[in-house]
């Protein structure tokens, strides 16, 4: 007979002794805080809906037990923090739809571009934070009164935006603020382009 937990992901052990003054709060931000991303604060706070001094000691407590860093690009999960994050059940992906996808000059890493826009408010959007993956850099904005997330996929060539809006009206500020973020799409390409402008941060 297969013991019943054959071939099964033992769960990652919970150390009561380093965490046990977790709070709601803390665990919230462990799983708003994906794999691989870096949130800003401004953009934690928007994503959470949590009020700043809550979220600022929350934030505090977590760095101090080495679950979260602050980066360049934000505030991370640590691999300590990823691994105390899988103990609660992942939150229900949201569904994204593309509204604009283009191609654009090839040659030019995705990190290059993202570093010219991450950080930046673009008359509606306010900045959330920035997700890397293998094939591709993913920046995020949120609209400041739907609250429509807005995602800027940047490939080899190609650029995609994304959002999880699904009604109309929704689908008109993401379809807005689409195009208001492929108009600040420059780079090496461009005779205006300042590799070492400082992005706005929030």
């Amino acid at each position: 007979m297969v013991p019943e937990n054959e071939g099964r992901v033992a769960p990652i052990e919970y150390d009561e002794r380093s965490h046990s003054d977790l709070r709601s709060s803390d665990i919230e931000v462990l799983l708003s805080l994906g794999q691989d991303e870096a949130l800003a604060f401004q953009g934690l706070k928007r994503k959470m809906h949590i009020h700043q001094e809550k979220l600022s000691r929350a934030l505090q407590r977590l760095e101090d037990v080495g679950l979260v860093a602050k980066t360049e690009r934000g505030y991370a999960l640590t691999a300590k923090g990823t691994e105390m994050a899988q103990r609660w059940p992942v939150k229900e992906p949201k569904g994204y739809e593309t509204i604009l996808q283009s191609f654009i000059p090839g040659g030019v890493h995705p990190r290059l571009i993202a570093q010219q826009l991450e950080g930046r408010w673009f008359g509606n959007l306010r900045w959330l934070g920035t997700r890397e993956g293998p094939e591709e850099t993913v920046l995020r904005w949120v609209t400041y009164d739907t609250e429509v997330e807005v995602a800027l996929r940047i490939r080899w060539g190609e650029v995609i935006v994304d959002t999880d809006a699904h009604d109309r009206d929704g689908m008109i500020d993401a379809f807005l603020a689409a195009q208001l973020i492929y108009a600040q799409l420059v780079g090496p390409w461009s005779e205006s382009w300042n590799p070492s402008q400082a992005p706005i941060t929030t």
